[in-house]
């Protein structure tokens, strides 16, 4: 499997991170040259994606158009997979195993998230189980943000290029692919179990030494807001809990449930 990490040329300290953290797994890797803001009308061109319409900001567009010239690229040199990591994360035990072959992968698995970034999320309870790896894959069921860490095979880049073109109104790359791609899409999306990665700052917490470049455009594009709660009332709290209740019901119906992600 071709393994790619996406960086700017500038950021030394990233690419010493990465350099290390893939070395001492053993893995092969290649930088990918980060879009930088002053290219993207270009290569958005050349991707044919309208970038016109957008609410992102310059660098997110960048990131975004990141990922999507590796799809292309895996298109074009007709790799059977591609892994495709963001260059401030951390590697877990077996990554060998994982990362240097594709032995394990299913035939019908063509996204498949290997990084951890929320706590939870909602997945098929049936599994399929990687050989001589503690860890399994299973179908994700709500979206799980984050870009740090996927794998997708040909069928999976050619699948996820054709979605990104039908938008006339660019958002994040990962609301795309694993929030909206998992309702609309073709494939299924797979999460692993446990995760083989996951980026700096939620593994670090408030001590990132690798702080986001993207980070502070977000916040801006987001805004703030002060949310006040208020105290339910006992209406509230009965509705509540049936909902509760009728959900976890369904969810059982569907053989879904709500897992822990981990890193490991």
């Amino acid at each position: 499997m071709k393994n790619y990490v996406i960086s700017l040329v500038s950021a030394n300290e990233r690419r010493e991170h990465i350099t290390s953290e893939f070395s001492k797994h053993a893995i092969k890797f290649s930088f990918f040259d980060a879009i930088t803001p002053d290219l993207i009308s270009s290569v958005a061109k050349d991707l044919g994606l309208d970038i016109v319409n957008s609410d992102l900001r310059n660098s997110e567009i960048a990131c975004l158009l990141s990922h999507v010239v590796l799809w292309q690229k895996a298109i074009d040199d007709n790799l059977d997979y591609i892994g495709i990591f963001e260059d401030d994360i951390h590697l877990g035990e077996q990554a060998n195993k994982i990362l240097s072959n594709t032995n394990w992968i299913p035939d019908n698995a063509h996204i498949i998230k290997v990084e951890a970034f929320y706590p939870k999320v909602l997945a098929s309870i049936r599994s399929s189980f990687i050989p001589t790896s503690n860890r399994k894959l299973v179908a994700l069921k709500s979206k799980h943000m984050g870009t740090g860490g996927y794998i997708l095979s040909n069928s999976g880049a050619k699948a996820l290029l054709a979605f990104i073109k039908e938008y006339k109104k660019l958002i994040p790359i990962d609301h795309i692919m694993f929030k909206e791609y998992l309702v609309k899409g073709e494939y299924k999306v797979y999460q692993m179990m446990p995760a083989i990665c996951i980026q700096d700052f939620i593994l670090m917490r408030n001590n990132t030494t690798l702080p986001s470049y993207l980070a502070e455009d977000r916040k801006a594009r987001k805004g703030s807001c002060i949310k006040i709660e208020e105290k339910p009332s006992l209406h509230k709290k009965i509705t509540r809990e049936l909902t509760r209740f009728f959900t976890q019901f369904i969810r059982l119906l569907k053989a879904e449930a709500i897992v822990k992600v981990k890193f490991k």
